[in-house]
């Protein structure tokens, strides 16, 4: 386990869940109630003004862009619905996304259809072969929820296309690399260890006058703190003419998982990560795994899930495989409890 001091061992033992939200370290918690209580209190609600800049910055620095690039939103949908809204495609022009990609990656893009713009699926190996001169964006997921394939970045950069690709399922789980990619979504609540509710956007600067800022607020305008009323004179040249206004309590709380994130490292993370999942892989006989999500083909999904949670293995059922996925506060004892439960639920292959 990575960061031991932080978690509860009876608490996270067997939580082979993160693809469907991460569990909080103490210092979160502690943070969340420090601002219930401020709440309580009538604290000055510039102090979590304060940390939401924090987020921004360190949310930035784990994608390896520039602070001004980066919104902050409320999901991924919000993030590919003012992309979306704002792509220059006329009619005839296509978008290409993977058939069977996370629903929130792939909805927003329907709407453009109403503009004559085709929105093509392909299986996620074949995304580049269905872009032609005609396709204006590909988006998918970097890790797919479903099974955890990671997508070929470099086969989508040839094309020429702009990419959009959403890391929820990636960033704080595996490396990524996003030279050459325009729009970075990602929601913080799985692998960030953050409360739901905090996504965010980074644009690539010379994509961003692109957007209209549908969604902009009273922040959106220059120096927002000396005047909340009438319309701005100017909004902001950077991202944050696209911010959606911060959850106060969930960014105060969010900022000491980012830390942690932070400070644990990325590499090393994902380094602990794809150790378990391996080994996890190797005792079935299975397929070494591209990333900490692995899903196992099995009789009776539901029924497979519920016998592991009473074993003390929490994981989830995905299109009728059991999903699992193993993050930094997992160590070995959770690989033999969860290879142990799996004996009597007739594992088949990863799907």
């Amino acid at each position: 386990m990575l960061a031991p001091s932080e978690f509860e061992p009876d608490r996270v033992r067997g939580y082979l869940d993160t693809a469907t939200y991460g569990l909080p370290p103490a210092r979160a918690l502690e943070a969340l109630a420090e601002a219930a209580d401020g709440w309580r209190n009538q604290e000055s609600w510039h102090r979590w003004e304060e940390d939401g800049e924090t987020c921004r910055q360190l949310l930035a620095k784990l994608v390896g862009r520039p602070v001004d690039e980066v919104a902050i939103v409320p999901a991924v949908s919000v993030a590919a619905g003012l992309v979306a809204a704002s792509l220059p495609a006329e009619p005839g022009d296509n978008v290409v996304v993977p058939a069977d990609d996370f629903a929130s990656a792939i909805f927003p893009w329907s709407g453009l259809e109403a503009r004559g713009v085709e929105v093509r699926t392909a299986p996620l190996a074949e995304l580049a072969e269905r872009a032609d001169r005609r396709t204006v964006l590909i988006a998918a997921s970097y890790v797919q929820s479903a099974n955890g394939a990671v997508v070929d970045l470099g086969a989508l950069r040839t094309t020429g296309a702009r990419l959009f690709i959403d890391l929820s399922q990636a960033l704080g789980a595996v490396p990524v690399d996003l030279d050459g990619v325009d729009y970075v979504a990602c929601h913080t609540y799985k692998w960030l260890l953050c409360a739901r509710g905090l996504s965010f956007l980074a644009v690539r600067r010379d994509r961003l006058a692109e957007i209209e800022p549908w969604t902009s607020g009273w922040k959106s305008r220059d120096r927002p703190y000396e005047n909340y009323y009438g319309l701005p004179r100017a909004l902001t040249d950077d991202a944050r003419r696209l911010d959606v206004s911060l959850a106060w309590l969930i960014v105060a709380s969010a900022r000491r998982s980012l830390e942690l994130i932070d400070t644990l490292g990325i590499e090393a993370i994902a380094t602990h990560n794809l150790r378990l999942a391996s080994r996890f892989a190797l005792e079935l006989g299975l397929p070494q795994p591209a990333s900490p999500i692995l899903r196992l083909g099995v009789e009776a999904a539901d029924a497979a899930v519920s016998n592991l949670r009473g074993a003390g293995v929490a994981c989830s059922a995905r299109a009728g495989s059991v999903r699992v996925s193993f993050h930094l506060y997992n160590d070995d004892a959770d690989v033999e409890l969860a290879v142990g439960a799996l004996a009597g639920t007739g594992v088949r292959r990863p799907c």
